[in-house]
């Protein structure tokens, strides 16, 4: 994924147009559904997530196509993954070396999936369970652009991701479309059970480690740390 300096020159106008059509769309909707289907043009505050402050209460479409609010899981420790379909190691990371990959993406080399690694570094640890959910926020489509709730759920079903255990792929859309979203990619976020950021792995300059850092700090989370 190449996207740095394309977002700093013409693909701030491009950005401005998507987010317009956006709002267009959303508007429609709006029209026609109940509020709860409506998924604002405009990222929430903050945005990125700041360590160690409350996440921003996302209000998305799961891969079932149904309104979630990711409060809805408080009370539960949250691996937060932020995907970007095209990505390699997030490819990985889901499972590609075990089903295949999603579309014409070639897996990072030598990279295990979340399935495996939370064994391995989370000891002890049910994954997915009611303890430790799943989320999957995909960021960035197949073109680099926003996700639909179609692309949630193929990627769901490709990948068995499966909501009712506990499992959830959300769809970005246009809100998070951005420069923050993109940095974010790959990696992990971990939210304690009082919807607070703990631990951030995510970007290419992580601020701490997945593995040395981020999946030994979930058991601590599970019990109440």
């Amino acid at each position: 994924m190449r996207m740095r300096g394309w977002w700093r020159s013409g693909g701030l106008l491009v950005l401005a147009a998507l987010v317009a059509s956006g709002c267009a769309r959303d508007e429609t909707v709006a029209a026609q559904a109940p509020a709860l289907v409506y998924r604002p043009a405009v990222a929430p505050e903050p945005w990125p997530p700041r360590l160690g402050e409350p996440y921003p209460d996302l209000q998305l479409v799961d891969q079932t196509g149904r309104p979630f609010t990711l409060s809805s899981l408080k009370g539960s420790v949250i691996l937060l993954e932020a995907i970007g379909m095209t990505c390699p190691a997030c490819q990985a990371f889901a499972g590609a070396h075990r089903v295949g990959s999603f579309g014409p993406v070639e897996p990072a080399g030598g990279m295990q999936s979340i399935d495996e690694l939370v064994p391995q570094y989370a000891k002890g640890v049910t994954f997915p369970s009611k303890d430790l959910v799943l989320v999957q926020l995909l960021l960035f489509d197949m073109k680099l652009g926003p996700p639909s709730v179609d692309d949630a759920r193929a990627w769901a079903e490709h990948f068995h991701r499966d909501r009712t255990r506990f499992q959830v792929v959300l769809a970005g859309g246009p809100g998070l479309h951005n420069q923050a979203s993109y940095d974010m990619v790959p990696g992990f976020q971990l939210i304690d059970r009082n919807f607070v950021l703990r631990s951030d792995a995510t970007g290419h300059r992580p601020h701490d480690s997945l593995y040395r850092d981020l999946l030994p700090l979930v058991p601590t989370l599970i019990a109440g740390g």
